[in-house]
């Protein structure tokens, strides 16, 4: 009897928690994911190369990786803005002048714009003035340096880091470190940060600008940890030696940061481009503003 009794109370006490988490629409276990769209940002008649893309989530999050030139600040500024007026996380894949100049001049002055939290390599700047090229702008890296000094809300990433963010797995493959000098003296693209955001389906790699040597490097180290979904072709598609990484990676959609001046004149880049093109990659440029979405 009472047994029974007990099964009635179970039978009720279900009954009432169903109904209560079917009128409140509270039922966690049956949502949707999160997905995330990609969107490459860039003009194909821009005088430079560049690169700036956005992380838009279903939940509103917003990240930005790089951002471009300082000249076209006003440029991201309206992207940001469009998107609600606040970066959740704002990654630096390196101080070079295409990638960091617009978050330099916005982070200075925000005119509005929230910026909660920044990514970044931590490169040894005697080591950088070094070696440092003309191609470098040291100052630009000098000014970013300046623009976030004290601030609490950069965190600098290294090889071996695993965040997650808003259900996003963020994996960190490369970054500045000392044993940077047995591959390269380019010191501000050896530093890239070459990092894979993931959702539970599908990933994207992003690659900065690194050297070809380094992605073999990374290829040695990870192996079959870098494959993703999607990839964004390191250093704008230049750079001769990249072959074994394009057929490495087996992205379905490959993202080059290049204008048409840099495809259509710079042997290196056509080169990449055919190699990408024969690995079955979908090839996204300047030219075809596209998204793809991580989820």
């Amino acid at each position: 009897m009472e047994k029974k009794i007990n099964n009635k109370i179970i039978k009720v006490f279900l009954t009432v928690l169903f109904m209560v988490l079917f009128l409140t629409g509270a039922v966690p276990c049956f949502a949707k994911g999160i997905s995330w769209r990609v969107t490459q940002y860039g003009d194909d008649h821009d005088a430079g190369q560049s690169m700036f893309y956005t992380i838009k989530g279903s939940n509103g999050k917003l990240i930005i990786v790089d951002g471009g030139w300082g000249g076209y600040h006003q440029r991201v500024r309206n992207i940001i803005k469009n998107n609600g007026g606040t970066v959740d996380l704002w990654i630096i894949t390196h101080p070079h002048p295409d990638h960091t100049g617009a978050f330099n001049r916005i982070f200075a002055d925000p005119q509005g714009i929230k910026i909660k939290k920044i990514y970044a390599p931590k490169i040894d700047s005697a080591r950088y003035n070094k070696y440092k090229r003309a191609w470098d702008d040291y100052p630009v890296y000098q000014r970013f340096m300046s623009v976030i000094s004290g601030s609490r809300k950069i965190k600098w990433l290294k090889a071996g880091d695993s965040l997650n963010f808003s259900g996003l797995t963020i994996d960190v493959f490369n970054s500045y470190s000392k044993n940077l000098r047995k591959t390269t003296k380019d010191i501000c693209n050896g530093s890239s940060l070459v990092f894979k955001i993931s959702g539970k389906k599908t990933s994207m790699l992003f690659t900065g600008d690194i050297p070809a040597k380094t992605g073999k490097r990374l290829i040695k180290t990870y192996g079959k940890k870098l494959r993703a979904t999607y990839l964004q072709a390191p250093h704008h598609g230049n750079n001769t030696g990249r072959k074994s990484f394009f057929k490495y990676i087996r992205a379905k959609v490959t993202f080059v940061d290049a204008p048409s001046f840099l495809r259509n004149n710079y042997s290196a880049v056509r080169e990449n481009l055919s190699i990408i093109s024969r690995t079955g990659s979908k090839l996204y440029t300047y030219n075809n503003r596209k998204s793809v979405v991580i989820k």
